[in-house]
């Protein structure tokens, strides 16, 4: 692999590093320092390969699946409901719910216990809205992703590995769509 498959973007970090966010590979680099941007893809060439690998193959795998349809509207008051839900559920509510879009992740939540969602959501079937609710929800507890995070999330997902495999097919079959 080459730099020239690769985009290269320089920010405001420590170190290097490499995100497969959109499907292409970008190398994210400290923008005061001149690292071997070669020397670094040679280095992580194994990993690069298997993500891509990875994408193509979801790509692949869900490329037909049905695109929902709903207005923001109805897919707020849906995470609203979906939020009440679970903090009965962990005993916790978000400080703050916010609602817009996101360039490379279905939602986040904060330190101080806000949590943003994606409006990318709203073409997701609602078993996955329900996923992503609950897996920022469970942040409000732990922050991480640490072991013990992952045992709250089985709790209610047992098979949470197939909400995330098919988040990841979501992702990408919504990054090649045009939508409204």
């Amino acid at each position: 692999m080459q730099g020239d498959n690769v985009l290269i973007v320089k920010r405001n970090v420590k170190y290097p590093r490499i995100e497969l966010k959109t499907g292409v590979p970008m190398l994210i680099l400290p923008q005061n320092n001149n690292f071997n941007v070669d020397e670094i893809l040679q280095k992580h060439r194994e990993w690069i390969n298997q993500k891509l690998e990875f994408i193509k193959r979801i790509e692949e795998k869900y490329k037909n699946q049905k695109i929902y349809t709903r207005s923001n509207d109805d897919f707020i008051k849906l995470v609203t409901n979906l939020i009440d839900e679970s903090a009965i559920a962990l005993g916790k509510k978000p400080s703050k719910i916010i609602f817009r879009y996101m360039k490379t992740k279905w939602a986040s939540c904060s330190q101080q216990g806000k949590i943003t969602f994606n409006l990318m959501l709203k073409y997701l079937p609602p078993r996955l809205i329900r996923y992503v609710v609950f897996h920022e929800m469970v942040h409000l507890l732990v922050p991480n992703h640490k072991q013990n995070f992952w045992n709250i999330i089985k709790k209610q997902f047992k098979n949470f590995n197939q909400y995330e495999e098919q988040l990841f097919g979501y992702w990408f079959l919504l990054q090649n769509k045009e939508l409204n």
